[in-house]
């Protein structure tokens, strides 16, 4: 019987260890990740930001040029077949959807030179519309997407701008 013990008790810490560790990320880390330097006229960077966002089928809630601040937000309502299935299988809707909000701020260094640091937090809501999980987005892969979509719509916008000067000429 004791060896049975020791067995399942070595299993436990054993299969315990093998759970994948969580990292935690220093604040630089996290601004490391969520911030870009980006090469441009700041109202271009701006506007090009609130482009990005609404391209991604983002509801912008709040801007403030003068401030930098930008607010988005999108619901992200899980499919009434996948609510259908929690439901039956359940017998309750345990995730109703998730919403992602995002605040932006374009912070100007120069004429030609703006930061720009980007939050996301993601939030799952229960059946009955109260929050079940709040976490922040630090994947990197998601940051430089974003950040490489606005650096694009800040050179389109540049070369748009500059062939309406070449035509005044």
């Amino acid at each position: 019987m004791k060896k049975y013990g020791l067995v399942i008790f070595l299993t436990i810490v054993l299969l315990s260890g093998c759970a994948a560790p969580r990292t935690t990320l220093s604040p630089m880390q996290v601004r490391n990740i969520t911030t870009k330097h980006i090469e441009g006229d700041y109202e271009d960077i701006y506007r090009a930001c609130i482009t990005v966002f609404q391209d991604q089928g983002y509801v912008i809630k709040n801007t403030d040029m003068d401030t930098g601040l930008i607010v988005a937000y999108v619901d992200r309502e899980s499919s009434k077949n996948s609510q259908f299935w929690q439901s039956f299988w359940a017998g309750y809707v345990y995730n109703k959807g998730t919403a992602v909000e995002v605040s932006c701020m374009v912070n100007k260094i120069s004429d030609n030179a703006s930061d720009v640091r980007i939050n996301i937090q993601e939030t799952t809501y229960s059946q009955w519309g109260s929050k079940q999980n709040i976490k922040q987005i630090y994947d990197k892969e998601v940051y430089r997407n974003i950040f490489n979509e606005i650096i694009t719509e800040v050179k389109r916008r540049e070369a748009i701008q500059g062939s309406s000067v070449k035509k005044e000429k």
